[in-house]
């Protein structure tokens, strides 16, 4: 008999991974494959960035979109879970490469590919501009002309995109935890707009009386999964079947809505 390629072996493994439970011992080899390389401690370890818009605590329980893919990956391989909270997306990096964390949902930026591999998007985070009330630009393509200077946080992915498009505009970096320092800029006329996700500019723009979100987004800040590197090509297509399959099911939008306004601007990212 003509033997699979490991590819379609692979792609096999995961498939049946997702199927579920009580399909036999084929589904239960592949689970504990995949299980044994995505949690080798037994538990699978999910850092949840503490942003409002990815989770918020609920008493001690964890809330949102985030945790709750967290949670199903671990059910679907059979493991226990751990949500390791990280409270700084910098802070994810080093979670990752001195081996607290399995696998997480964030932004793709080329630092984070350099300490850990993603898998494919699942969602997308929407990004424009907040202007001062006195601002005379009305739209995204305004933004870019000399003269203007855009605050946008410091490694993120939406500043490595700005980095590709605006050619008149100066970019100023601030860190990124907090739109406060990014407001106290604005309010002093020491820079004219602020980008970052719509959910962040919703808060920075209860803190700046009068300002205004441009309509649009002139980038969907991709969020992947992302795993420890050195994972078989099994554990790649498992990650690709498991995504997915939460998409066309609707767990993920589920998930969002649950969070209600404070996952405006967080959508299901399309292929």
């Amino acid at each position: 008999m003509e033997r699979l390629s490991p590819l379609l072996t692979a792609l096999a493994l995961a498939v049946l991974t997702l199927l579920p439970a009580g399909q036999g011992t084929a589904q239960t080899a592949a689970s504990t494959d995949i299980a044994g390389q995505l949690a080798p401690t037994g538990t699978l370890r999910v850092a949840v960035l503490m942003l409002s818009y990815f989770a918020n605590e609920d008493g001690r329980e964890l809330r949102g979109w985030s945790p709750e893919l967290g949670i199903e990956l671990a059910r679907r391989i059979g493991v226990p879970h751990e949500l390791v909270r990280i409270h700084n997306p910098a802070d994810m990096i080093e979670a990752f490469r001195a081996g607290k964390v399995d696998v997480a949902f964030i932004g793709v930026t080329k630092d984070r590919a350099a300490a850990f591999d993603f898998g494919p998007v699942v969602i997308g985070l929407r990004t424009t501009f907040l202007v001062p009330a006195a601002s005379t630009i009305k739209s995204i393509p305004e933004v870019d002309q000399a003269g203007v200077r855009i605050v946008v946080p410091a490694r993120s992915a939406q500043g490595e995109h700005l980095e590709k498009i605006i050619t008149k505009a100066v970019l100023i970096r601030v860190p990124v935890e907090t739109p406060q320092p990014a407001v106290d800029m604005l309010m002093a006329g020491q820079a004219d707009v602020f980008s970052h996700v719509v959910p962040m500019l919703v808060t920075a723009r209860a803190r700046l009386p009068g300002s205004r979100i441009l309509p649009g987004s002139y980038y969907n800040v991709p969020i992947a999964i992302g795993y420890p590197k050195g994972r078989p090509a099994a554990v790649a297509e498992f990650c690709r079947a498991f995504v997915a399959d939460v998409k066309a099911s609707g767990f993920v939008q589920k998930a969002i809505d649950r969070m209600g306004s404070a996952a405006d601007g967080v959508v299901v990212q399309t292929p």
